[in-house]
């Protein structure tokens, strides 16, 4: 006695092989579709399965590489019982059916059944392999050639469509999934037919899904892209219908992945919300460096007049390094509105990284994460990029100090630099466009980033650090800031509780490298009597830079607006204009520099400003303006740029 299970979508040919085979003392089990079978099977391992091919609820073909896919059911006897094997040509040996046989007449069909079954308990099975039972006895019909035919056509569509197709039955098991869908949702159709939908989602989306199904009509039901689901770490928008016919209803879902429209969307809302408090920021940071010019400028002229053994040096000199601690605060906050000009130059990025790892900012970190290791993987010919060396020191000791502290156990932190050529766009935290670009990379082992954290990880003042001891959270956003000023990107891995890595893209420049200027004295850069206009709307500004000019030997004459500068030129002459790029009320340094021009077309003149709209400082100089100042001045930085400008 053998255990049978049938399974065809037929009651009469249901009967029909159950009295057969039970006339044989044979133990039958019957199944209406491929679901119900498998539903048998999970309680029930037969000898021999007879399975029809065209079926609703799993169709034959697929039923037998699921059964063949179930370790339990390795050496179960599969036999296609079909009636069109004779116009669809089926390779059932690939499907992993071990034989077929032809739908008939019921005489014949009962021969070869109980043909096939006798040979079995023979062990007489080669004989049965490959070979279509009957097929000489039926031939081709049209009909079914052609509805085969439409068939067809209607997979290969499907097949290539973007959107994941499933049926469902009302229950919600799978028992259709086009291959789009199997990609999407990352799960073998093996597997994947007869599983349960809503089980699929996360259990924060299951009862939703639930009740979208249990409220299913005539109107189709739907999931937008402005709340999505998440399936297999993708965001999905759903399209649910019901369809139905007289035997049975069914549910039809439309998968659509949105998940790089989310993606893309969070970018830009990310940029818009950094952007908005950075303009904030930047107001305020305007106004502060105006008045910190004095707490710098002054101490520097000062010093230069007391001699060196005076007791007023220590606290002059504690006066400067204070207002120069808030001008860096100031330039941070310049830098989050990304409205601050910073000086370009051409940077090893080696170097940058060698030089931090020799501050005093890197001792101090270290002396508090004393089980934190620090190592380097630094190309030796890293080609070199155009940006601002101290915003750029900034960007490493910011993310080395992100790296330790996501490490209170201790671990180790890589830094590593690459010379890289991206051929097609990479998609990730930001999206890398194609070029040459010099990467920096900081990895650690710590306990890596949430996803919600990811969201908001260049926020301002965001952070989760020590707040006395690790900065006041603007890190992150002058990381941020630093890239997209460089024309850079941005790209973050991380796994929770293995570790997190930072991937910074600088674009390259074929540029050599400035030599240092550092050792210069300030006879490298004095005046020879040149005459000099200085023109800026905040008298405190127009004083500092009028003494610090005059004290390198320049004749100096300041005004107050631009409107006052083109007046005085247009009778007057000056070897070099020192212009503030913004002035209110009134025309700005840009405007100025474009009227004087009219009639002074060779006029020489430099830019200069604690906080500027970039594009208008490059149109001054592409109209022949020279290098850009940053306020609060130093002398030695206004110096060598005058002295450069008028040396030209």
């Amino acid at each position: 006695m053998k255990k049978i299970l049938v399974v065809d979508n037929h009651p009469a040919m249901l009967k029909f092989m159950s009295n057969l085979l039970e006339k044989k003392g044979h133990h039958v089990l019957t199944a209406g579709d491929g679901l119900s079978a498998l539903d048998i099977l999970k309680t029930y391992i037969p000898d021999v399965i007879f399975i029809d091919l065209v079926m609703p609820n799993i169709s034959g073909d697929k039923l037998c590489r699921i059964i063949r896919s179930m370790p339990k059911l390795k050496d179960v006897y599969l036999i296609i019982l079909s009636a069109i094997a004779a116009e669809e040509k089926v390779d059932f040996y690939e499907l992993g059916a071990n034989a077929c046989i032809i739908k008939g007449p019921f005489n014949k069909m009962s021969q070869h059944v109980l043909a096939a079954l006798d040979q079995l308990d023979l062990g007489i099975t080669l004989k049965l392999a490959g070979k279509i039972i009957e097929l000489e006895d039926i031939h081709e019909r049209e009909i079914t050639k052609e509805l085969l035919s439409s068939k067809r056509h209607l997979e290969a569509i499907l097949r290539n469509l973007s959107e994941g197709i499933l049926e469902l039955t009302i229950e919600a098991n799978i028992v259709y999934a086009n291959q789009p869908a199997i990609s999407l949702i990352g799960i073998p159709e093996e597997k994947l037919l007869a599983s349960n939908f809503t089980e699929l989602f996360h259990k924060t989306h299951r009862k939703r899904i639930k009740d979208l199904l249990g409220g299913i009509g005539e109107a189709p039901q739907t999931i937008t892209d402005d709340s999505p689901v998440i399936l297999n770490g993708k965001h999905f928008s759903l399209n649910i219908l019901q369809v139905k016919d007289e035997e049975h209803k069914s549910i039809i879902v439309i998968l659509d992945d949105v998940s790089e429209r989310k993606r893309m969307e969070a970018q830009l809302k990310r940029a818009q919300k950094i952007e908005a408090i950075g303009t904030l920021a930047g107001g305020v940071a305007h106004d502060l460096n105006n008045i910190l010019s004095g707490l710098i400028s002054y101490p520097e002229l000062l010093l230069m007049e007391i001699p060196e053994g005076s007791p007023l040096r220590k606290p002059i000199l504690t006066i400067q390094k204070s207002g120069e601690k808030a001008a860096a605060i100031v330039q941070d906050l310049l830098t989050l509105a990304r409205r601050g000009v910073a000086v370009t130059e051409v940077v090893d990025l080696n170097h940058i990284i060698s030089e931090s790892l020799k501050s005093p900012e890197y001792e101090r970190l270290k002396s508090f994460h004393p089980d934190v290791q620090v190592e380097t993987n630094l190309e030796t010919d890293l080609l070199n990029i155009l940006g601002s060396p101290v915003h750029l020191s900034k960007t490493v000791m910011n993310l080395v100090s992100n790296a330790a502290e996501a490490m209170p156990d201790g671990g180790k932190i890589l830094i590593s630099t690459e010379n890289r050529y991206i051929d097609r766009p990479i998609r990730g935290y930001d999206n890398v466009a194609e070029g040459d670009y010099t990467t920096l990379s900081v990895s650690d082992t710590g306990v890596g980033i949430s996803p919600e954290d990811m969201e908001r990880i260049f926020e301002p003042f965001y952070t989760k650090k020590v707040m006395a001891r690790s900065g006041t959270g603007l890190g992150m956003t002058v990381v941020w800031g630093t890239v997209k000023d460089n024309k850079g990107y941005i790209d973050i891995r991380s796994t929770e509780g293995k570790g997190t890595t930072f991937t910074l893209y600088f674009p390259v420049t074929r540029k050599e490298v400035a030599k240092d200027k550092s050792a210069l004295s300030i006879e490298d850069y004095m005046g020879k009597g040149e005459s000099i206009l200085v023109v800026d709307d905040v008298e405190e500004q127009r004083e500092i830079a009028s003494i610090i000019l005059k004290k390198l030997g320049y004749s100096v004459t300041s005004v107050s607006s631009g409107e006052e500068a083109v007046d005085y030129l247009k009778s007057n002459s000056a070897d070099l204009l020192v212009l503030d790029m913004i002035m209110d009320p009134g025309i700005d340094g840009l405007e100025t520099y474009k009227r004087i021009l009219e009639f002074h077309p060779k006029q020489k003149a430099i830019m200069v400003s604690g906080f500027s709209e970039t594009e208008r400082v490059r149109e001054a100089q592409r109209l022949g303006a020279g290098a850009y100042v940053k306020k609060p001045y130093l002398l030695k930085n206004i110096g060598l740029v005058v002295r450069d400008e008028l040396d030209k």
